[in-house]
C-alpha cells in the first residue's frame, strides 16, 4: 500500500490562496466521500484548517493515483489559483512523518499548539463518518493521536496554552500596551474565540462583547467570561465602539467589507480599529486594508509574532521532534510488514493447532480424572504460551528484514518451512 500527500499550508501558500482551497467542516465527510471515489484511491481523509489543506491518500496505485490527487484538489477543493511551487506532495515515509509532526503540534505556524490535534481528530471522524478511511489510514491518524499524547506528556511543549488566537491577543497587546479602558469585540463563539477570550481576560481586558450568529452560544461564551453578548445585527454598531476587534466566523464571504467598516470609521470621530482576523477564508475584505485609521492583521500577518515565541520553545521541540521520528518509524515497520500479517496469522494457527492438538490427546491418554480435567486449560494455556516463545525471535526478524526489503523472502521461507503452503492449496 502506497500512502500519499498534497496540500498547500501557511509555509508554501498565502493565506489569501489558502483560503480558496479550505473545506468548511460541515462538508468535510461528503468531501471525503467523493475524494475517495474521483480519485481512485482504496483510503483518504482530507484536512483542512486556518493553516492548512492536505489530502492523505492510500492506494496501491502509484503515480496514476499521485495525479488524481493533484487534480481533486485543484478542481474540487480549489479554484486553479495556486502555483505549483504552492502545493507540495510527500510519499510513503514522509507522509507518515508529517502527519505525526502535524498532529504534535510541531508544524504550526505556533509551535506547539494544542488547537490543531482536536482539528486532526475532527477531520478523521469527519473521514470514517463517510467510509472513507480503511485499516491504513485509521491505523495511521490513531498512531498520529499517540505520538501527539507522548510529545505534549513527555516534553511539555503542548503545555502552555498557545494558539494562533494567542498571538493574535499579542498582537493587540505590543500594539495598546494596555487594555485598560479599551472595548474588544469578539465576532463569532467557537474555539478560536473561547482562546483569544481567554487570552484577553489574562492580559487585562474587562470590556468584552461577543457578536455570533447564533446568540444563545454568544451569551454562553461571555457568560464564562465576564462580558456581554449581542446578535450577529448589533455587528456595525459594536465596530463604531470597538477598539479591537476578532473575527473567527466560518464564511464563505467576507463577512466585513469595505463599506461596513466606513460606516463604523464614520461614527468613531478618528479613534484607529485594529481587527485581527483568524478566520480562513478572511472575515474581512482585503480591499479595507487601504482605509485610513484601520488597522488589519491576517494570518499572514501574525506569523512574525508566532516565530518570536519559537525560541522559547526550542529545546522542547527538538525532543518533540525525536518522538514524532520515533513513532514514525513504528509505524513504517508495521506498514512494511501489513502485506506479511497473512504469513504470521497462519503460522500462529498453524502451531497453536499442533500443540493445543497434543495437550488434548495427552490429557485424554491419561484418563478422566478430576484432577486432570483441571489440568487440562493449564495446559492448554502452557502449549500457548510455548508457541509464542518458539514463534516471537522468526517474527522479529520477519518485522526487522521489512526495513530493508528482506520480508518477503523470509515470509515465503517460514511458510515453506511450517508447511504452510500445503494449506493453501
Amino acid at each position: 500500500m502506497n500512502l500519499f500527500l498534497v496540500g498547500m499550508s501557511y509555509r508554501t501558500a498565502p493565506v489569501a490562496v489558502r483560503e480558496r482551497y479550505a473545506v468548511p467542516p460541515a462538508q468535510l465527510a461528503e468531501r471525503d466521500a467523493k475524494l475517495v471515489r474521483s480519485a481512485g484511491l482504496d483510503e483518504g481523509a482530507i484536512l483542512s484548517t486556518c493553516n492548512r489543506t492536505e489530502i492523505i491518500g492510500a492506494a496501491h496505485a502509484g503515480p496514476a493515483a499521485l495525479e488524481r490527487i493533484h487534480s481533486f484538489l485543484r478542481e474540487e477543493l480549489g479554484d486553479g489559483s495556486a502555483s505549483g511551487s504552492q502545493v507540495y506532495e510527500l510519499r510513503d515515509a514522509e507522509v507518515v512523518r508529517h502527519l505525526f509532526r502535524v498532529a504534535g503540534g510541531l508544524d504550526s505556524m505556533v509551535l506547539g499548539e494544542a488547537q490543531i490535534l482536536g482539528q486532526v481528530k475532527a477531520a478523521y471522524r469527519a473521514a470514517v463518518d463517510a467510509g472513507s478511511t480503511g485499516p491504513v489510514v485509521n491505523r495511521l491518524f490513531q498512531h498520529a493521536f499517540r505520538t501527539a499524547k507522548r510529545i505534549h506528556s513527555e516534553t511539555g511543549l503542548g503545555a502552555a496554552s498557545v494558539s494562533v488566537a494567542r498571538v493574535g491577543v499579542q498582537v493587540a497587546r505590543e500594539i495598546f500596551e494596555s487594555f485598560e479602558g479599551k472595548r474588544v469585540l469578539l465576532i463569532g463563539a467557537g474555539e478560536m474565540a473561547e482562546s483569544a477570550l481567554r487570552g484577553l481576560r489574562e492580559a487585562g481586558a474587562t470590556k468584552l462583547c461577543v457578536v455570533n450568529r447564533t446568540l444563545a452560544s454568544a451569551v454562553e461564551l461571555a457568560g464564562r467570561h465576564g462580558g456581554i453578548a449581542r446578535p450577529l445585527e448589533a455587528l456595525a454598531e459594536e465596530l463604531a465602539r470597538a477598539d479591537v476587534a476578532i473575527a473567527s466566523v466560518q464564511v464563505d464571504r467576507p463577512l466585513i467589507g469595505r463599506p461596513e467598516l466606513e460606516r463604523a470609521l464614520a461614527h468613531r470621530r478618528g479613534h484607529p480599529l485594529l481587527v485581527i482576523d483568524l478566520g480562513i477564508p478572511r472575515n474581512v475584505d482585503a480591499a479595507a486594508q487601504a482605509l485610513e485609521n484601520v488597522y488589519i492583521y491576517d494570518l499572514d500577518d501574525l506569523e512574525a509574532t508566532a516565530e518570536r515565541g519559537r525560541a522559547s520553545r526550542a529545546a522542547a521541540a527538538d525532543a518533540a521532534a525525536a518522538i514524532a521520528r520515533d513513532e514514525g518509524d513504528r509505524f513504517l515497520n508495521w506498514l512494511a510488514v501489513l502485506p506479511h500479517a497473512p504469513t504470521i496469522r497462519d503460522l500462529h494457527a498453524r502451531l497453536d493447532a499442533l500443540a493445543l492438538g497434543e495437550v488434548r490427546r495427552a490429557v485424554s491418554r491419561l484418563g478422566a480424572a478430576p484432577e486432570v480435567a483441571t489440568l487440562g486449560p493449564e495446559l492448554e494455556r502452557l502449549a500457548q504460551a510455548i508457541v509464542a516463545k518458539v514463534l516471537h525471535q522468526p517474527l522479529e526478524l520477519l518485522r526487522r528484514e521489512a526495513a530493508n526489503g528482506g520480508a518477503p523472502y523470509y515470509a515465503e521461507a517460514l511458510r515453506e518451512l511450517f508447511g504452510l503452503e500445503e494449506e493453501d492449496k
